[in-house]
């Protein structure tokens, strides 16, 4: 495996860039999925009828894999019902804003002073990964009791086409980055940082440099801008050479990795005790009128974001939340900003034309391109056996549960064949055997 793994370059699109993030609080309603995280939905604590105050718990997080949910505005609670998000259906509790943006008065500092309150603090922020994941990072921090932790790779990389709120936390947030970092390093013990970012991103690259020009423990290093540089498995060997086999965990390699609006987030949360109620959304694309970044309250409809952007254009043709190799169609506008959105996306006719799918010619480019040099023929070969065991099989011995979902085996396809959606199906599959065996 060489240096530099991933090589696929992608239009760069960063024209919100050197935007300066919008503020916004004054929304009508949000809707607040009670899974806006990896693992176990969260519990509502409140009912229909209550009012909620800003920061309010209002959902508590279930198991060790899972996320409190708290209000993002003050408001009664109108409705639990069904909604859907990120492609699935879930119960969500849904705020009519007063309008006030009252704080919930109990809200505080936390008061930390040994790991274990570290880690509590961090479950009771919400925290989850917010470069896409949405893994719980409490969960995520708490393998610093069970292995030494030497190094900390802070995902500033923003590989994804048009995203850009990364890019505006790592230029209007520098403080809360240094903050974090400070924080990782009293109750972690780590000793080394990296901060990861692209090179597209000269400005933010720039301004980090000079915060930490004097800490030797902080490193940013510029990465090759290539897709998908973001991705964990990707980040890991182009900044440390090392290799995550499957099985383990970045743990045992002595490393964790977390994304620098997260880290941003988390020392904000250890200051003033406001968990996480809001996110930075980059809105663009070809049918968008004024592309920007807004910050707005979790839950907020994505049509609210549009209309701070100026509205769409006459032949908006497909809306996606998140990136365009890594996001997810959506049908409905009302959809809500959720954790880890980083992203809303509309795109006119002519970008959003699906081209159709035609016979494999057997040309190795998806394999060429993937990150991991996966095959997705084969996943494709497996999921038309009729027989299950057989299909179980070679999903197995090929690994298609290593598959990150990057897209860029469907990105190279001259056939444009829908190989990450049949990666998908496979990986459902396979999980489904697992979890009934």
């Amino acid at each position: 495996m060489k240096r530099n793994v991933s090589r696929l370059v992608l239009p760069h699109e960063k024209a919100t860039a050197l935007m300066q993030s919008v503020v916004v609080t004054d929304v009508e309603k949000v809707v607040m999925p009670l899974s806006m995280h990896s693992g176990k939905n969260a519990i509502p604590v409140v009912s229909v009828g209550d009012h909620v105050y800003v920061g309010q718990l209002i959902a508590k997080e279930d198991g060790d894999v899972s996320s409190p949910v708290h209000a993002s505005v003050s408001g009664t609670v109108t409705a639990i019902e069904p909604v859907k998000t990120m492609g699935k259906t879930v119960d969500a509790i849904v705020i009519a804003s007063d309008g006030k943006n009252e704080k919930d008065p109990s809200i505080k500092a936390p008061v930390v002073n040994n790991v274990d309150e570290f880690l509590q603090a961090v479950r009771d922020s919400g925290l989850v990964g917010l470069g896409g994941a949405a893994f719980p990072t409490w969960s995520k921090l708490a393998a610093v009791k069970k292995a030494k932790i030497n190094t900390f790779l802070i995902n500033g990389a923003e590989c994804e086409p048009y995203l850009t709120s990364d890019t505006r936390t790592m230029m209007e947030d520098g403080k809360y980055i240094e903050m974090g970092i400070e924080y990782l390093r009293k109750y972690t013990g780590a000793e080394k940082y990296v901060i990861g970012i692209e090179k597209n991103k000269p400005e933010a690259i720039a301004l980090l440099r000079e915060r930490f020009a004097k800490d030797d423990s902080v490193v940013v290093e510029e990465l090759d801008s290539y897709y998908p540089q973001g991705a964990k498995q990707v980040l890991l060997y182009n900044v440390t050479g090392k290799v995550q086999k499957p099985g383990t965990r970045l743990a045992d390699l002595g490393v964790l990795i977390i994304n620098v609006t997260s880290l941003a987030k988390l020392a904000k949360y250890m200051e003033d005790g406001m968990p996480l109620i809001d996110r930075c959304v980059t809105v663009d694309g070809s049918a968008v009128n004024k592309p920007g970044n807004f910050v707005v309250p979790i839950g907020t409809p994505i049509s609210k974001l549009f209309e701070l952007a100026g509205g769409l254009t006459e032949d908006v043709e497909r809306v996606i939340i998140g990136g365009p190799m890594m996001g997810h169609a959506v049908e409905d506008l009302d959809e809500p900003v959720v954790k880890a959105t980083g992203g809303v996306l509309a795109f006119n006719k002519k970008q959003a034309k699906l081209f159709e799918p035609s016979a494999c010619i057997h040309c190795g480019r998806c394999v060429e391109n993937c990150p991991l040099s996966l095959n997705p023929t084969e996943f494709a070969r497996a999921m038309t056996l009729d027989n299950e065991e057989e299909k179980l099989a070679l999903l197995k011995k090929e690994q298609v549960t290593l598959c990150m979902q990057c897209g860029c085996c469907s990105y190279v396809c001259p056939a444009h064949r829908p190989l990450v959606q049949t990666n998908v199906a496979a990986i459902s599959f396979v999980k489904k055997h697992r979890t009934a065996r």
